[in-house]
């Protein structure tokens, strides 16, 4: 595998994203089974994850679209409240939260880190 082009504020975060989005694959392919035992422990991993960002990329919303920072606000909103009322049992809600949480690491790196990455030091 290629190293990831990132800035190095960026590595440790894109590395948790491919944890996360590993996770993703196991529950879209199976979203009818019970995942508790693999979305449990993420979660608690998401949530410090969520708050880093949150944290590091406060001081650089001025330099970003608007749109991305929207977008950015509004995939955690929608993803804390799945994880504040889970519902292992549910294929749909297997499934919303893997989609969701997909297509989020899926902009991160595709659309938000390519935007912030010149306002790192």
């Amino acid at each position: 595998m290629q190293p990831l082009k990132r800035h190095p504020k960026l590595i440790q975060i894109s590395r948790e994203h491919h944890h996360s989005l590993a996770l993703c694959v196991r529950i879209l392919r199976m979203p009818s089974e019970n995942h508790r035992h693999e979305i449990e422990p993420h979660i608690i991993e998401l949530k410090e994850h969520f708050k880093e960002e949150e944290q590091q990329f406060a001081p650089h919303w001025q330099h970003i679209a608007p749109e991305l920072r929207q977008r950015f606000e509004h995939d955690h909103a929608k993803l804390r409240a799945a994880m504040a009322a889970p519902d292992y049992d549910s294929e749909a809600w297997n499934t919303d939260f893997a989609q969701t949480l997909r297509d989020h690491a899926r902009f991160e790196e595709r659309e938000l880190f390519p935007a912030i990455e010149p306002y790192l030091d």
